[in-house]
């Protein structure tokens, strides 16, 4: 199975209540404002029966439910939930007020209880004010949320560009992204983001599972035109951050604007299906332990599958129909009848992923672009990504792309020597327990600062 690099989210469960913070810095283009989602505060497992409870959040709608660990949901609003991903599409439909109804087991005897859903805590800062805020969208709204020095009017503002795993921005503080967040407030810099379709908050849009490619790079291109709108922003001096596939979305939006500058980490150059055959040879000796030889024979199989997916365009489906690629198929392109999922992502995003052009992107963006490397980053694996980028922005517009390795870091900005310490990190979820590498903060404050 591909290991892909993404920004991963953290499952919250406790927060501290709060209030927004001001006015919204946008108007939103409704009478009515979306409800935000409903704090469920409910950790547990699946099963046959239900879905078992392990624990409730104090002062959540689990909790003002009456639910105690032990109990076994059978149902939310009559939704079953005997796998955690119909308890997901159950709990997430939930907004603030909605009326939930919940049946479940205690000691053999079935019940039924239903209260009010208590609204998801906002997040708080004591070093930055904290704004949440709505953007049309297509059909819906997408949440903003955005971090700006506490006090501070006129501030250089950065969008976050996240890698392609469908997480909710209120995640970052727990993660790599709220460190990084941290470290460029404190030197200053507003920071924005914005929820991929259907994360988080997103009201009437279509799941981020389900989207293609050019949908995300729609949203961050919406999320650009909001920093540009906030009253407190620096207009003359608005960046572009763009993390792993990020750094291909980064781009895309800024050639269609005038940032004052994009900066990409552990990101990719060439077309993917080209890429992804050296990070197979680099990853399945490191991660399943394949001989070279093994991994060899394995890659050159998976070739022919690549060249009729990417190029050819044909669907996984029509690839399972080929008795030579079925197990592959499902193995490694995740294919199961009736479903569009591919790696977290509908197949359609790959294929279009594969089919941008990235060296025109990069030309067509007229401003400075710093690139990061990490030395231990097995994710993006290979010094040729960023060296092409370089030299593809820096052939149009002379030196104007910085590129910089940094040693010690991996793809989730964590500290690691190489790269078996950085999947021992990775598997330990060390980027959610402090190992964040401080140079990765560094370079780009130092970079950031000569520019404005």
């Amino acid at each position: 199975m591909v290991r892909l690099a993404w920004t991963l989210g953290v499952m919250l469960v406790t927060a501290i209540a709060t209030t927004l913070y001001g006015q919204s810095a946008v108007p939103v283009e409704t009478n009515q404002e979306p409800q935000r989602k409903a704090f469920i505060g409910l950790l547990g497992k699946p099963s046959e029966q239900g879905f078992t409870v392990d624990s409730v959040a104090p002062n959540s709608t689990m909790w003002k439910l009456k639910i105690k660990k032990g109990d076994v949901i059978k149902s939310i609003n009559g939704n079953p939930t005997t796998t955690f991903e119909l308890y997901a599409a159950a709990a997430n439909q939930i907004r603030a007020n909605d009326k939930v109804i919940v049946a479940y087991v205690r000691e053999n005897k079935t019940a039924t209880t239903s209260a009010k859903a208590i609204i998801k805590p906002l997040e708080t800062s004591a070093t930055a004010d904290v704004i949440y805020d709505w953007v049309k969208f297509k059909n819906g709204y997408l949440r903003t949320l955005t971090r700006k020095p506490k006090g501070k009017d006129l501030v250089p503002c950065i969008l976050l560009i996240p890698g392609y795993g469908c997480g909710s921005i209120e995640n970052y503080s727990k993660s790599y992204n709220g460190k990084l967040i941290d470290e460029w407030l404190k030197n200053g810099f507003a920071v924005v983001t914005i929820e991929k379709s259907g994360m988080g908050d997103s009201f009437d849009c279509e799941p981020c599972t389900e989207v293609d490619l050019q949908t995300d790079i729609e949203s961050f291109d919406v999320g650009y035109r909001y920093m540009e709108q906030l009253s407190f922003a620096d207009k003359s001096k608005l960046f572009i951050w763009g993390h792993s596939m990020g750094g291909t979305i980064a781009p895309e939006v800024a050639k269609r604007h005038h940032p004052k500058g994009v900066m990409i980490f552990g990101s990719v150059f060439r077309p993917w299906s080209e890429f992804l055959l050296e990070m197979h040879r680099v990853q399945k000796p490191l991660l399943e332990h394949l001989t070279y030889q093994q991994t060899e024979d394995f890659t050159r199989k998976i070739q022919k599958i690549y060249y009729e997916f990417f190029v050819l365009k044909k669907s996984p489906e029509e690839l399972s129909h080929n008795p030579e690629y079925k197990d592959l198929v499902v193995s490694e392109l995740n294919y199961k009848a009736g479903s569009t999922n591919m790696w977290g992502r509908s197949w359609k995003f790959w294929q279009q992923l594969d089919s941008l052009d990235l060296a025109k992107s990069w030309q067509e963006v007229n401003c400075p672009v710093l690139i990061l490397h990490g030395g231990t980053d097995y994710e993006q694996c290979s010094l040729v990504e960023p060296m092409l980028t370089q030299k593809t922005i820096n052939e149009k517009h002379a030196n104007s792309a910085t590129w910089i390795t940094i040693s010690d870091l991996d793809h989730f900005m964590m500290k690691s020597k190489d790269w078996p310490e950085a999947v021992k990190n990775f598997n330990e979820q060390q980027y959610a327990k402090g190992n964040f590498n401080p140079k990765i903060a560094e370079e780009t404050i130092k970079w950031l600062k000569s520019k404005v």
